[in-house]
């Protein structure tokens, strides 16, 4: 646990690979042995998700930036580098040598963008990674890379979708999806989970096991939860008490769906037309008079906000 807490305090402090980043609150999430967090840059605006573990005294970041671009990047206290530095170094997953050059943010922090996610999938299926500078080496088991990566694109779509703005429905879509049948962004959204278990060598559960269809705003129209707990495989669901991914697409007139909430969870209860997911930590804070405790748990209630078109979590109950 003290190696879990030193790995927290590390990344709040020496604030990912951006030197303007900050850590949104309530963003932290522990998988094994690694942190997932989402970071807004100097003007407050989401900047990147990125998974970090410690490799016994440096630390390893893999994230997404909003954009959607993979980024890698290494921090070590020890390290005294000119910021704007490119930097020469080898990576070896499972002794594969994969050559690239990382510039210095900080003195203390080198990294650099992915032209695509071929190195990124190398790093989900991967056993060890050695970083290579000069003729010191620096591992980091991946063990659970899989999960913390998968966490990390989960968290940037949702801190992505939460930042754009609602999208108007386009007057004349190229493709409409047949009446009653699942929007195709839900599709996708599936498909993709179905791919990380063949990723994982594994068999995925019917589609009926995490995927709900119900109305949930008041429109009409039908809308989509995904339970991540229900497809284990797919690498959603967090160790540490992090529960699974949770997120849900609003159904629109023209038969397309738009992500509108994405989070961790621990648990899901549908009553009525009312999402209940189960939370626990700061999650569960009811006021300043009645703090919340490490290993509470409550139930939070999603409510529609018709204005933003976006679900605000409503007041904590006790767990039932």
């Amino acid at each position: 646990m003290s190696g879990r807490i030193a790995l927290g305090a590390a990344v709040l402090a020496l604030i990912g690979w951006a030197a303007e980043a900050a850590p949104i609150p309530g963003s932290v999430q522990v998988l094994g042995s690694w942190i997932v967090q989402a970071d807004n840059d100097a003007s407050g605006k989401f900047a990147y998700c990125d998974a970090t573990r410690d490799g016994g005294g440096a630390l390893v970041h893999i994230g997404q930036s909003a954009s959607g671009s993979w980024q890698i990047g290494f921090t070590n206290a020890g390290w005294q580098f000119t910021v704007g530095q490119d930097v020469p170094v080898t990576l070896f997953i499972d002794r594969v040598p994969y050559p690239l050059v990382l510039r210095t943010s900080s003195a203390t922090t080198f990294s650099t963008s992915l032209p695509d996610t071929t190195l990124v999938d190398t790093l989900r299926q991967g056993n060890m990674l050695s970083l290579q500078l000069g003729a010191v080496y620096t591992t980091f088991p991946l063990d659970g890379s899989a999960a913390a990566i998968n966490a990390a694109a989960s968290c940037q779509q949702g801190y992505a979708a939460s930042a754009a703005p609602p999208s108007p429905s386009p007057a004349a879509p190229a493709a409409t999806p047949p009446p009653g049948g699942m929007p195709p962004e839900v599709a996708q959204e599936v498909s993709s989970l179905q791919g990380n278990c063949q990723v994982m060598n594994k068999t995925p559960p019917p589609i009926g096991d995490y995927v709900t269809r119900i109305g949930l705003t008041g429109s009409g129209i039908d809308d989509w939860l995904i339970n991540t707990g229900g497809i284990a495989c797919a690498g959603l669901t967090g160790g540490g008490g992090g529960g699974s991914m949770v997120e849900i697409f609003i159904g629109l007139p023209n038969g397309h769906a738009r992500k509108v909430f994405a989070r961790y969870a621990l648990g899901v209860e549908i009553r009525g037309s009312t999402v209940w997911l189960g939370s626990s930590g700061d999650q569960c804070r009811g006021s300043a008079a009645a703090p919340s405790a490490p290993t509470r748990t409550c139930q939070v209630p999603l409510i529609w906000n018709k204005g933003t078109q976006r679900f605000d979590e409503g007041s904590p109950t006790a767990a039932r």
